[in-house]
């Protein structure tokens, strides 16, 4: 017997086990629904045209190396730039990435080789561009005394002329590549934004660190939509006039970032073998943003209260904690998303998602340790046959501007185990 009402479960392997039924009125509930779940390497995300671009490598312990780097137009800030005069000389050329002010990085403060290439490939503001994309690049570092390792201060600005600017990455570039800007002013190269693009694609800015440790490093995470993210050409004049001119970045400019992860390599063993092996992904599962990890969930017998007395759901939800513990500077994803599959198998909204954030939950609880989704309205679909249990998928918030990621509780983990509670009204 189940439920205060004296209900017959209706399949004996249901795996349900009924909470306190006489302690609510009318109601019968449950925790012990049976949840099969396991990792997967995700789909490549969308990159291009976000809040966030990033640059960086660090070695996670569990998850293996992570390798992030940024492909990006730049843009003349006036046109018809000249008149061409032959007496210019290139004085520096600097490329400035302006920090996020909120988690400007992901892992350590470590310094890191970071080099930067010319693009070799057009790049367009109407195009997709996913986290899998390598760029199209030269082999020539512009980066001046490349290899150079750059140590990030990613909340206390430089001091340039006695003003102190937005935390920024600055790059000084090959005075060659400034030499070379400088031939093409009063030319038809610099007469608008299409001719340059046509003659200067972009930059990629890329790390280049293949001796890091387990736990060192970091990906770094830049606003390029800010005003101090530019190119800077500085040079002066036969006279010694010092003048300058920038190249900019902005919501103009095609941009995107790419991710590398080597999952094999994790110095633990748990996830590579959790991938190797689908069943391991009860005990610990595992998610990680920009195209890294999904995992997977699949709920074989919620349909079979089709037809029953347990029918009427009041609540479902679901509780996905974090699996033991995790390093301060690898923070979980603030959010995770539910989706459930289309008939192509497509990812889809669930309905509670849809009636919003406020609905579906799936918000970190840094104090309970866990994500909470009230999946009520997607489980009811699936009682009364309005949506297949085709199961559900859990990704990442923020999947194409960040690298967060965590080792879930999966349904059989001894400490912190995967929950779907049910709530059924009886009357």
């Amino acid at each position: 017997m189940i439920g205060a009402n004296g209900c017959k479960k209706p399949e004996d392997d249901l795996g349900l086990a009924v909470l306190n039924p006489a302690d609510t009125l009318g109601t019968v509930r449950t925790d012990t629904v049976r949840i099969i779940s396991w990792p997967r390497i995700d789909l490549p995300v969308r990159t291009n045209a976000l809040s966030t671009n990033l640059v960086g490598s660090y070695v996670d312990d569990v998850f293996g190396p992570v390798t992030t780097g940024t492909a990006t137009q730049l843009r003349l800030s006036i046109n018809n730039i000249g008149p061409a005069d032959p007496t210019l000389v290139c004085d520096s050329l600097v490329l400035s990435l302006a920090f996020l002010t909120t988690d400007p990085i992901y892992g350590g403060l470590d310094p890191q080789v970071i080099r930067v290439f010319r693009l070799n490939e057009d790049l367009y503001l109407d195009s997709i561009y996913k986290s899998d994309r390598l760029p199209a690049m030269g082999t020539t570092d512009l980066v001046h005394g490349t290899p150079l390792t750059v140590a990030p201060s990613p909340t206390q600005g430089p001091v340039i002329g006695g003003d102190t600017l937005e935390a920024q990455l600055r790059l000084r570039l090959s005075n060659d590549l400034g030499s070379e800007l400088l031939a093409q002013w009063g030319q038809p190269t610099l007469a608008d934004n299409a001719s340059f693009l046509a003659w200067f694609k972009g930059l990629a800015i890329v790390p280049d660190n293949p001796g890091q440790a387990p736990l060192q490093g970091g990906t770094w995470r830049f606003n390029l939509l800010s005003g101090a993210s530019k190119m800077t050409l500085y040079y002066h004049n036969s006279t010694g006039t010092a003048q300058s001119f920038d190249f900019i970045i902005g919501s103009s400019s095609a941009r995107y970032s790419y991710g590398v992860f080597d999952h094999a390599a994790a110095s633990l063993p748990e996830l590579p073998a959790a991938l190797a092996d689908s069943t391991l992904g009860q005990t610990v599962t595992y998610v990680q943003s920009l195209g890294g990890l999904r995992t997977e969930l699949r709920f074989p017998f919620l349909d079979r209260y089709r037809g029953t007395e347990l029918q009427a759901l009041a609540k479902a939800e679901l509780l996905v904690p974090i699996a033991g513990e995790f390093h301060d500077t690898y923070l979980p994803p603030t959010q995770l998303f539910a989706f459930r599959k289309g008939d192509s198998g497509e990812d889809l909204f669930v309905p509670d998602q849809i009636a919003g954030q406020g609905q579906v939950g799936g918000i970190y609880d840094a104090e309970e340790r866990a994500y909470r989704f009230n999946l009520t309205r997607w489980v009811q679909g699936v009682i009364s046959g309005t949506y297949p249990n085709t199961g559900l998928a859990l990704v990442p918030g923020s999947n194409g501007i960040s690298v967060n990621r965590a080792a879930l509780g999966g349904p059989a983990n001894g400490q912190a185990p995967m929950k779907m509670e049910l709530t059924f009204t009886t009357y």
